[in-house]
């Protein structure tokens, strides 16, 4: 028996945890091939954990990332860490090229004040689903409980797409700073395997 609420229609959704197949991470490159624009809102951004591939985001033509936290020397950190790893660095450079194209952006809105995170998907013809709960990409997840996150679609998207859209217009642009970071890393990297770094 579907529950009734009174105000409230009801639509379908999933309930995703970190034994579900597909799990978090499935659901949202999946999700990311079908759209041409995707909004997410997170506390916070690990460069390390988000491996994101230009196959699933080589049809987005705008990524919009709310934070309400970004510490700059923890970014740096993360970015380093990421440029002396041969398997990872190539993230570096996608996020780069994209902050380049215009393709990504970034804002902060430390006093916005979102629960939980949440990303909203959309497509040509407008929103199409919003995925609601943490934001992990790591595997496996580094904690015993559940991670548990839903997935909602049109009308719930509708709700949050217009919501994120509230929050962005009031936050602040952080985007030259993030690729000023992920720009140093590299040039940290540069001189300490005896190349000239560009000056920062």
């Amino acid at each position: 028996m579907v529950p009734s609420l009174p105000g409230i229609a009801t639509h379908q959704a999933a309930l995703l945890d970190e034994r579900a197949r597909p799990d978090f991470r499935e659901a949202f490159g999946a999700l990311a091939r079908q759209s041409t624009n995707i909004a997410t809102a997170v506390t916070r951004v690990r460069l390390g954990t988000m491996d994101l591939s230009e196959s699933e985001l080589g049809g987005v033509e705008n990524f919009r990332v709310l934070v309400a936290e970004m510490n700059a020397i923890h970014l740096t950190a993360e970015a380093r860490s990421l440029v002396n790893d041969p398997a990872r660095s190539s993230r570096l450079t996608f996020l780069q090229r994209m902050l380049e194209a215009g393709d990504l952006e970034l804002r902060a809105a430390p006093l916005a004040g979102w629960s939980p995170d949440f990303t909203v998907f959309s497509g040509a013809s407008g929103p199409l689903a919003v995925l609601l709960g943490p934001h992990s990409f790591e595997r496996p997840y580094p904690h015993p409980g559940p991670a548990l996150c839903s997935l909602h679609f049109v009308e719930a998207a509708r709700v949050a797409g217009d919501r994120h859209s509230e929050i962005w217009e009031t936050a602040h642009d952080i985007g030259p700073a993030v690729w000023n970071i992920l720009s140093r890393a590299r040039g940290h990297r540069a001189t300490g395997s005896g190349e000239t770094a560009d000056p920062a």
